[in-house]
């Protein structure tokens, strides 16, 4: 099915009464609720449950070199992602060892970071200021990759959704997607033509907040059970036997 940003729109008027069924919405008012919608996706590309999935990618590494900016004009040329959500490390024989995630603090109590061992062990993803014009993040590895053999990071990136540019734009988002941006558009843009202080009806809610439940259902990812021992950097995964 095919479905443009504007026919969505329109239904979301439509369930708030602003519009009759056989009346088109004005061009202010497809103009606000794009801004709207637009709005809501933003919001949504920052809860992981609503983004689907992550995205996987590999970058080859630099010998020597610890610090990779990532970006469609960085280091690592792509959009930049909002989250690292696991990542490992290919050597030159096909071998892939996992690469353990790093909070700030725990990337910051780090000593020689800029020492090169061997193969990367653990990385820190710093995504940037949100405003930056550059959007560009940074991959901070540890240790750094030493020059014995060419290894490829692979990172699971949750990448930020996509903002209509037009009301003719097509709705490319899984189809489950599609009653959660109608019902929950209709609830942002309910104020507008009711007033604040007016409820929303229980029908629409229940409607807009089943369908998110519905995605979130969908993008749920598996969780892997690890335990964390003393004097062990990282932690043990019950399924490979070894420490990350």
């Amino acid at each position: 099915m095919i479905v443009q940003v504007q026919q969505l729109i329109k239904c979301a008027l439509q369930d708030i009464g602003a519009v009759a069924k056989s009346e088109m919405p004005t061009s202010d008012e497809m103009t606000d609720g794009l801004s709207k919608l637009n709005f809501m996706i933003d919001a949504w590309s920052v809860r992981s449950l609503m983004v689907l999935g992550s995205v996987l990618e590999g970058f080859p590494l630099v010998p020597g070199k610890y610090h990779y900016t990532i970006g469609p004009a960085g280091d690592f040329t792509t959009t930049r992602p909002s989250a690292v959500t696991d990542a490992y490390i290919r050597d030159g024989r096909s071998i892939d060892t996992p690469v353990g995630i790093l909070t700030p603090d725990e990337y910051d109590a780090l000593g020689d970071k800029a020492i090169a061992a061997g193969r990367p062990q653990e990385l820190r993803y710093d995504p940037g200021l949100t405003q930056s014009a550059s959007l560009t993040g940074a991959i901070d590895l540890y240790p750094a990759p030493d020059a014995s053999t060419p290894y490829v990071l692979y990172l699971g990136e949750q990448k930020a959704l996509t903002e209509f540019g037009a009301l003719t734009d097509a709705v490319t988002f899984q189809p489950a997607y599609y009653e959660a941006l109608e019902y929950n558009l209709a609830i942002r843009l309910w104020p507008q033509y009711h007033g604040v202080g007016q409820p929303i009806g229980n029908d629409l809610k229940a409607l807009a907040a089943d369908a998110v439940r519905t995605i979130e259902t969908m993008n749920a990812r598996r969780v892997t059970a690890r335990i964390e021992a003393p004097g062990k950097r990282g932690s043990y995964s019950v399924y490979t036997g070894e420490y990350r």
